[in-house]
């Protein structure tokens, strides 16, 4: 961000006082959690970086707190420095023991790294940051704990007749609000858009592997439909291999297995013996014949797959949010897609998807492979069933009417689908857990609560919703 705009809102919040409640990480930006319910958002985007104060604050669910030393502390004296776009905030704290602590909160808005770093205000020392580098990675300056912080030296120069204007189009009325709309909706679009480039890019590759398995395939293709010969070779070399002369590069001889008995050029390995050129041949032969029909099995395997990836591909760019995990190495991509595909699933809202497993593979497919740490689980108690997973896309709270549909569901696709009151525990998948060399569809979990539910299958559902 440029440094006009940084210094316009540092202006805006010069006044700035609160008290810390915690703070918290969550991919590119640091969230300082206040008192009262509003929070200070840090954007350490790498193409783009600022900060804005957000009311009535959410943290997303999968952030971790950082920094719990720092709770409870006063917030004030925010101001920009005149050199370059580094942030300043003081931190003011009591700790238990009734003794004063000052500490500065400095936020380096530069790219490509922006970082965050706290330090002990009396000694200039660095108590912690979020990204630490020592000499050997950055010459210039260190940013480690316990040394002295030493602000970066940059060629950057701020034009002091610049003023920040809110580019046209975009419906702010502060630069506060410019901030906040920017980073809800261009930069987290943006890094959706980039994700779902990387996947076609792992779709390309995978098409890529596939094509060149083909064109090898092929190749043996034509080799195995090339048999007979190898076959003819061979008989052509048995009654002439004391005639065969070292270094000789060809044996022209009758086809033995040509009823006209035509003549046969048969190339010959010139660095080895006669012996070893007829087992050349017949090895060709055997392998040829035997592979002849697996290799079109293979070939027809492979095209069905090319296939099935075109497809993914074509789903992914009409815009289908395919659970694929990019980073998941096991197993190819065609065939969890496929399994995922397999599995029961209805799409509840662009927030929230349903897959049900009802067979043991399924169970686990749905579990261990589709499931990520903030969705959520449901298992019918008492009676064998269902492994119904929540897929909770945008990591908020689950609503206790989606709760009963869940519980409905896990108790309908069960063994106790025409009992009532049906128990159901439902935790996040994050405390379920597979024990290593456990039967297909055994799983243990924590942290669980429970939902008496009246079973109800998905076609019901269905019908419940579009009433």
């Amino acid at each position: 961000m440029k440094y006009v705009y940084l210094a316009a809102w540092a202006k805006e919040y010069s006044d700035f006082k609160a008290a810390l409640d915690k703070v918290w990480l969550h991919q590119d930006a640091l969230y300082l959690g206040l008192i009262g319910g509003d929070c200070l958002v840090f954007v350490l985007n790498m193409k783009d970086s600022f900060v804005y104060h957000q009311k009535g604050c959410t943290m997303p669910k999968e952030a971790r707190e950082i920094w719990q030393n720092l709770r409870n502390s006063k917030l004030g004296n925010l101001r920009m420095r005149a050199d370059d776009r580094i942030l300043e905030l003081d931190l003011h704290l009591q700790d238990i023991y009734g003794e004063d602590k000052d500490h500065q909160l400095v936020c380096e808005f530069m790219p490509p790294k922006p970082n965050v770093i706290i330090i002990r205000k009396d000694r200039n020392l660095v108590l912690d940051a979020l990204v630490k580098y020592s000499l050997a990675d950055n010459p210039m300056r260190m940013v480690m704990a316990n040394q002295p912080y030493y602000p970066p030296k940059t060629s950057f120069v701020p034009d002091p007749d610049a003023v920040a204007t809110i580019p046209e189009g975009v419906s702010a009325d502060s630069i506060n609000d410019y901030f906040r709309l920017r980073h809800l909706e261009i930069l987290k679009p943006q890094d959706k858009a980039l994700q779902l480039t990387h996947k076609i890019k792992i779709i390309d590759k995978e098409l890529k592997r596939l094509l060149k398995r083909l064109d090898y395939q092929k190749e043996d293709l034509a080799n195995a439909e090339k048999a007979e010969y190898f076959h003819a070779c061979a008989e052509a070399i048995k009654p002439n291999m004391h005639g065969i002369k070292p270094g000789q590069k060809e044996l022209v001889t009758i086809d033995y297995l040509d009823p006209e008995l035509k003549e046969i050029a048969v190339p010959l390995l010139v660095d080895k013996s006669p012996h070893q050129n007829l087992q050349y041949y017949i090895k060709k032969y055997q392998k040829a014949k035997n592979g002849l029909a697996i290799i079109g099995i293979n070939i027809s395997r492979t095209k069905a797959e090319i296939e099935a990836v075109k497809k993914l591909r074509k789903r992914l760019e009409d815009g289908e949010d395919l659970d694929l995990d990019i980073k998941d190495k096991s197993g190819t991509i065609t065939q969890k897609i496929s399994e995922m595909d397999k599995v029961l699933q209805f799409k509840y809202s662009e927030d929230w998807h349903i897959y049900i497993g009802r067979k043991a593979k399924e169970n686990d497919f749905v579990t261990t492979k589709i499931g990520k740490p903030m969705d959520w689980w449901f298992h019918s108690r008492i009676y064998r069933g269902a492994h119904v997973l929540l897929r909770n896309l945008k990591k908020q709270e689950v609503p206790p009417d989606l709760v009963r549909q869940c519980a409905s569901l896990a108790a309908w696709y069960s063994g106790a689908k025409f009992s009532v009151n049906v128990p159901v525990d439902y935790t996040q998948i994050r405390y379920v857990r597979k024990p290593k060399g456990s039967a297909a569809g055994f799983v243990t979990y924590t942290n669980y609560k429970t939902f008496f539910a009246t079973p109800q299958d998905l076609r019901s559902l269905r019908k419940e919703l579009e009433a």
